[in-house]
């Protein structure tokens, strides 16, 4: 299942996409700015479909990505995805994932098309006459088509968000890791140290490392557990048991959640990778829940099993006879 990103259409967006046909607007772009959905620039309707179209390449540049809303006939739309290969990897994993956010909020029922480009001449009319040729015919895929269709697909994989180490089709999707984090992770894996914590720069597109060293209790271990962003941590739990610690704070923006979530099982497996298998996986929403009375009952119920006996079988009394007693 996608995972949804938490980003919302603003209600200057629903307005003007409710009065595009009053107002003439051909084609109005949007573009996520903090954690909302916004109206962007808008395209006039001057003449036919076609002729509109050559008009939108105006409209984009080379490293932003965005939605372009189309109108197609008086209630009828095509929506749009533009994300270029100039584009961060975060922008392309939000556009991806708040995608369905907008349909669903604009109204399902209006949009009777779907595109997706990497290039400005996908949206101009000879690109959207390939669209529509690859759209009603089932012709074998070009090698353009292919390769939007990969790139489509790429995009999607990036936006989920597994929750079962099974699915390693998306296990790798995480930023690198620097290498004074790797460094860390070996340490850990050695014994050097018992606990590291890493944190995402999503400007820079890595994993960096913020602390690694020996915590001498629990506390100084919570205590060095950011409280208002997400983090990664790798524990040494009274020196037996190896725990991953995923900390995501309700204050942190919706934007660093969803990377953080996104990327955490792609990022046990770089460790696994390294040298670490973890006993114990554990999130909070806020580090004062990781308490040593609560990393105790954590490792105490996942680690320690409780035994059944197993009862034994009793053969059941033959019909017509009285069951057998011992006498007193």
């Amino acid at each position: 299942m996608a995972h949804q990103s938490g980003i919302r259409v603003s209600s200057a967006l629903e307005s003007q996409f409710r009065s595009a046909y009053t107002d003439g607007i051909r084609v109005l772009q949007a573009h996520i700015s903090g954690e909302s959905v916004e109206p962007g620039a808008t395209q006039s309707q001057h003449s036919t479909l076609l002729d509109d179209f050559d008009s939108i390449p105006k409209l984009l540049n080379d490293t932003t990505p965005c939605y372009l809303l189309i109108r197609l006939d008086m209630d009828k739309w095509a929506f749009a995805t533009y994300v270029p290969d100039g584009a961060n990897v975060r922008s392309k994993m939000l556009y991806a994932a708040t995608k369905a956010t907008v349909t669903r909020t604009l109204g399902e029922s209006h949009f009777i098309d779907t595109m997706f480009g990497t290039t400005q001449d996908d949206f101009s009319s000879a690109g959207y006459k390939r669209h529509r040729v690859h759209a009603e015919s089932s012709a074998p895929l070009t090698e353009r088509e292919q390769e939007l269709e990969r790139i489509r697909d790429d995009e999607s994989k990036v936006a989920e968000a597994p929750t079962m180490d099974s699915r390693r089709s998306h296990a790798r999707a995480v930023y690198p890791l620097h290498e004074d984090a790797k460094r860390a992770i070996r340490e850990f894996a050695s014994g050097t140290v018992n606990f590291v914590l890493l944190t995402i720069d999503s400007q820079k597109e890595t994993v960096n490392v913020e602390y690694a060293g020996s915590v001498q209790s629990h506390d100084e271990m919570k205590q060095r557990v950011p409280q208002n962003v997400p983090s990664y941590a790798l524990y040494w739990f009274d020196g037996s048991t190896r725990m991953f610690v995923y900390s995501c704070p309700s204050s942190s923006s919706v934007r660093e959640r969803m990377v953080y979530s996104t990327f955490r099982h792609g990022f046990t497996e770089c460790v696994r990778d390294l040298g670490v298998e973890f006993d114990i996986r554990m999130e909070v929403d806020d580090p004062e829940e990781l308490s040593a009375e609560a990393l105790e009952s954590e490792v105490s119920s996942r680690l320690v099993k409780p035994v059944v006996a197993q009862p034994k079988f009793k053969r059941p009394v033959p019909p017509n006879r009285r069951p057998r007693t011992t006498p007193s």
